[in-house]
């Protein structure tokens, strides 16, 4: 029989805290969310609240990416329709 070690409340609760701060700062409401149940269920499952601040750091990431993506589509085609708009002015017509 192996021992497994009990996972620090302490992290967990910081985690938590940290991740409802981020989520709400960054404008994600699903890692707050996650953050907030993982505050509500470590009392009694401890297990379920690390899981619940992994599934909440994974969707702050997701949610981040996909922002930085926006960004960038948002700029190609504002580059592009730019670029677009003034083609006549280069080109003397």
């Amino acid at each position: 029989m192996t021992y497994q070690a009990a996972p620090d409340r302490g992290s967990v609760q910081t985690s938590a805290i940290i991740l409802i701060v981020v989520g709400l700062m960054c404008g994600g409401m699903i890692p707050s969310i996650f953050g907030i149940i993982a505050l509500a269920q470590m009392d009694t499952d401890i297990d379920s609240a690390r899981r619940m601040n992994r599934y909440g750091w994974i969707s702050a990431v997701i949610l981040a990416g996909l922002a930085i993506l926006a960004i960038l589509l948002y700029i190609v085609v504002f580059v592009l329709i730019m670029g677009a708009a003034f083609l006549p002015f280069i080109f003397g017509a």
